[in-house]
C-alpha cells in the first residue's frame, strides 16, 4: 500500500470515527448535553482539518504521479529537481503521521465516556399498630441514592454508592454505602477491594439501596441493613473475588471474600469500616449455579461465612467475643413473569456461655400481570435464647413475619408499592447497651407501608 493510499485510508477511518462520536453523542443527548456540545465542537474542528488535509493530499498525489519520471531523470537533472522529489516524499510521511495522531486522539475521545451517574429517590408513608417497637404514624422523605460506576479502561472498574436518608429519630445522614475498586482478569475472575455488599444469598447481592429496584418495600428483617436492625452484616470492608465459568449448559458462579469482622455496639452491628477491632477476620464463600435451557432463570447455591465478633458496652469496654459461623443455601427464579427468592441460614455460634444453634430464613414469591406484581413473603427466625450474639442485638429474638403487597410499574423507571405486614416476636431476655440483662415481652403488631420510587 502506497503512502498516499495510507493517507486516504487514514482519512476514511478518521471520518468514520468522527461520525461514530457524533452518533454516540446524540444517543446520550438526554443525559449528557454539555458533553455533546463539546464533542460537536471537536468534531467540527476535526472535519475542517480533514478538508485541509484532503486538499493537501490531492496536491501531493499529483506530485507523487510525477515523482517516478522525476526520479528517472534525477541522475542527469539538476540537483534542485532531485531535492523536490525528496521533499515530496518527506511531506507525505509527515502528513501520514499527522493523520495517525488525529485518528488516535479521536479514538481516545470516543472511548472516554466520563463518569455515568445514576440515582434513586423514594418517598412514602407508614402506619403501625400499638405494639410496634418502631411506631409509624405518617409520611417519610425516604432516601436519595447516588450510584456512580466510573470505568478506567477495559479492565479497571469501580463503584460508588452514596445514600442520604433519615433515621428513626428524624436525623438525616450521608452514608458511603459502597466504595469499591476492581480489576477484571477474565470472566472467571474479577478482584475487588473496598466496601461492598457481603456476598451471601441472592437478595443482598441483587438489590442495593435503590428502592425502585427492590421487589418489595421492606427487606427481609434478618438481612436488613445494619442501621435498620439487620442481624448479619450486609456490608463488608476488605477484598473480594468473584467470577463465573461454564459448567455443562449453564454457569457456575462464585464469590470469596476476606473482610473486617463486625462488632456489636449500641445493640446494632458495626462493620468496622476503618480498622478491625480484633484479629478474627470475616471469611466467606458463595457458590451458585445457573442452568440454561428450560431451567433458564433459575439460580441455586450454597453460602457460608465465619467471623469473630466483639460485643461492646456503651463505655467502650469489651463485654465478650462470639465466634460466628453460618452455613446455608438459597434458590431463586426470575422468568415467565415469576420472581422467587428463598434463603436459609444455620448458625453454630460459640462464646463464653458455650455453643448454641440457631436458624433463620425466608421465602419471597411475586407474579407479574402486566404492570402489576402482587407478592408475598414468609420470614421466620428461631434464635437460641442463650446466644449472646443475638441477645445483644435489638432484633435478636425469634420472630415470624408475614408480608403481602403489590407493585405497580408506572414505567421502567418509576413504581408505586403498597405493603402490609403482620409480625409476631417472642419474649426474650436480651442484653442492653450497658451490658445489663433486660426482659423484652412478646409483641404482635401490624404495619401498612406505601412507597413511590423513581430511578434516574
Amino acid at each position: 500500500m502506497s503512502k498516499v493510499q495510507s493517507i486516504r485510508r487514514g482519512l476514511a477511518c478518521l471520518t468514520v470515527g468522527a461520525l461514530c462520536i457524533a452518533a454516540g453523542a446524540n444517543a446520550r443527548a438526554d443525559e449528557q448535553s454539555d458533553r455533546i456540545k463539546a464533542l460537536e465542537q471537536r468534531l467540527e474542528r476535526s472535519l475542517q482539518l480533514i478538508d485541509k488535509l484532503s486538499s493537501r493530499v490531492a496536491e501531493l498525489e499529483r506530485a507523487a504521479r510525477a515523482a517516478p519520471v522525476a526520479a528517472q531523470a534525477a541522475s542527469g537533472a539538476q540537483p534542485a529537481q532531485a531535492a523536490v522529489v525528496e521533499d515530496h516524499a518527506k511531506s507525505i510521511a509527515a502528513l501520514q503521521q499527522s493523520v495517525d495522531q488525529i485518528a488516535d486522539g479521536l479514538s481516545k475521545n470516543a472511548n472516554d465516556t466520563g463518569i455515568p451517574v445514576h440515582g434513586f429517590i423514594d418517598v412514602g408513608a407508614g402506619w403501625s399498630s400499638r405494639q410496634d417497637p418502631v411506631p409509624l404514624r405518617g409520611f417519610n422523605a425516604g432516601s436519595l441514592d447516588l450510584y456512580l460506576t466510573p470505568q478506567i479502561g477495559a479492565r479497571v472498574k469501580s463503584l460508588v454508592e452514596l445514600v442520604v436518608e433519615f433515621d428513626e429519630d428524624g436525623e438525616s445522614s450521608i452514608d458511603m454505602e459502597r466504595v469499591q475498586i476492581g480489576y477484571t482478569l477474565s470472566d472467571e475472575l474479577t478482584l475487588w477491594a473496598g466496601r461492598f455488599h457481603t456476598p451471601f444469598g441472592l437478595w443482598n447481592t441483587s438489590y442495593h439501596h435503590g428502592a425502585n429496584l427492590q421487589p418489595s418495600i421492606s427487606r427481609p428483617v434478618f438481612i436488613d441493613f445494619e442501621d435498620r436492625g439487620g442481624l448479619i452484616s450486609a456490608h463488608s470492608v476488605g477484598v473480594w473475588a468473584n467470577g463465573k465459568t461454564a459448567l455443562g449448559d449453564g454457569k457456575l458462579t462464585y464469590d470469596a471474600f476476606l473482610a473486617n469482622g463486625p462488632s456489636v455496639r449500641g445493640r446494632e452491628l458495626e462493620l468496622n469500616p476503618f480498622t478491625d477491632d480484633n484479629h478474627g477476620k470475616m471469611l466467606g464463600l458463595n457458590l451458585g449455579y445457573r442452568p440454561a435451557g428450560v431451567l433458564s432463570g433459575l439460580s441455586v447455591g450454597l453460602h457460608g461465612f465465619s467471623s469473630s465478633v466483639g460485643r461492646y458496652n456503651d463505655d467502650g469496654s469489651l463485654r465478650g467475643t462470639t465466634k460466628l459461623r453460618a452455613l446455608g443455601g438459597y434458590f431463586g427464579y426470575d422468568g415467565r413473569d415469576w420472581e422467587t427468592i428463598g434463603e436459609f441460614y444455620r448458625f453454630s455460634n460459640s462464646s463464653d456461655s458455650g455453643s448454641v444453634l440457631s436458624n433463620a430464613g425466608f421465602l419471597h414469591v411475586g407474579r407479574t400481570f402486566g404492570a402489576f406484581t402482587p407478592y408475598a413473603r414468609y420470614e421466620r427466625a428461631s434464635l437460641n435464647p442463650r446466644d449472646d450474639y443475638f441477645r445483644s442485638l435489638r432484633n435478636g429474638r425469634s420472630y415470624t413475619h408475614l408480608v403481602a403487597g403489590a407493585r405497580y410499574a408506572i414505567d421502567a423507571n418509576s413504581s408505586l408499592k403498597l405493603e402490609l405486614r403482620h409480625s409476631r416476636e417472642t419474649a426474650a431476655a436480651q442484653i442492653d447497651a450497658a451490658g445489663a440483662e433486660i426482659d423484652v415481652p412478646e409483641a404482635s403488631f401490624q404495619r401498612a407501608l406505601f412507597q413511590y420510587s423513581i430511578a434516574f
